[in-house]
């Protein structure tokens, strides 16, 4: 009797043990597989991200997204907050609820020409903007120095909307509208274009250009960003190297990538990492 209580309570023991170990295996393959899509976990691909973003289009405003701008909101709050806010509002604060207040965004504002444009007086503006847009990344070497770029941004599209439209209405949407619209054409002026016509009308919306990309590296060039070396860790902070190879050649070598984690998450240290060669090195 006492083998066969001592038997039932092994196989009792063997299938706690057998959950437990199921458990913590299914526990490892949720996390591994958890870790491998959530890019910030890993430094490396944080890193790798983060400069893939830039030269692919020139894209240095969503690259923000990875970085220490980032890590306690989203980008687009972080911008509204610091930068898009104190101007609509009178003595606001970053940080501040806007709630009951009354500012350049109030619909009082709203000059006739504002109420009843078709997009076609917007359009004007993107198109106005668009050369002050381009000077401004490349005199500042694209977006580390992200203040001046959005602070001066800002205040030109002020006047230039208040030229256009005639009244001083102004508002989050005015900024985020026009300068991803021309980030957009900045992108498109680095990979080219293609026709592109309205599937409805059947009208051409876009006419195929050929990009500077093109121009340098071919119509069928490809750029990877690629590790160089491994990952330095010290403690919180981490420094990779990477490079970007266009066509099978390395047109950026040993580019230093600083990183910060916080939590288990990695992110850029925009404040210390320079760039500037991802927006010429196809000059």
């Amino acid at each position: 009797m006492a083998d066969k209580n001592k038997k039932g309570l092994n196989l009792k023991l063997y299938g706690i043990f057998a959950i437990i170990i199921v458990a913590v295996i299914l526990s490892a393959l949720t996390f591994y597989t958890f870790t491998a899509r959530y890019t910030a976990f890993d430094p490396v691909k944080t890193a790798v991200a983060y400069v893939d973003t830039i030269v692919q289009t020139g894209d240095g405003y969503n690259a923000c997204k990875s970085t220490l701008l980032s890590k306690d909101m989203k980008f687009g709050d972080f911008i509204r907050q610091t930068y898009i806010n104190p101007v609509v509002y009178e003595n606001y604060k970053p940080g501040e609820s806007t709630k009951g207040l009354k500012g350049l965004n109030d619909d009082s504002l709203k000059g006739e020409k504002t109420l009843n444009d078709n997009g076609e007086l917007e359009g004007k503006v993107i198109d106005t903007m668009y050369p002050f847009f381009v000077n401004l990344i490349e005199s500042n070497g694209g977006f580390d120095n992200f203040h001046a770029i959005f602070t001066q941004y800002i205040a030109e599209l002020q006047r230039v909307r208040e030229d256009v439209f005639g009244d001083r209405f102004f508002n989050d949407e005015a900024f985020f509208t026009a300068f991803e619209a021309n980030l957009s054409a900045y992108g498109e002026s680095l990979t080219g274009t293609q026709d592109e016509y309205d599937k409805n009308t059947g009208v051409q919306t876009k006419i195929a250009s050929v990009g500077a990309y093109q121009e340098k590296f071919g119509e069928d060039y490809k750029i990877e960003v690629v590790p160089s070396g491994d990952a330095k860790v010290e403690g919180n902070k981490c420094t990779v190297n990477v490079n970007v190879v266009v066509n099978g050649k390395a047109e950026v070598e040993n580019l230093p990538v600083p990183l910060q984690k916080i939590g288990r998450s990695w992110y850029v240290d925009n404040t210390s990492c320079n760039t500037s060669q991802l927006y010429t090195f196809y000059k």
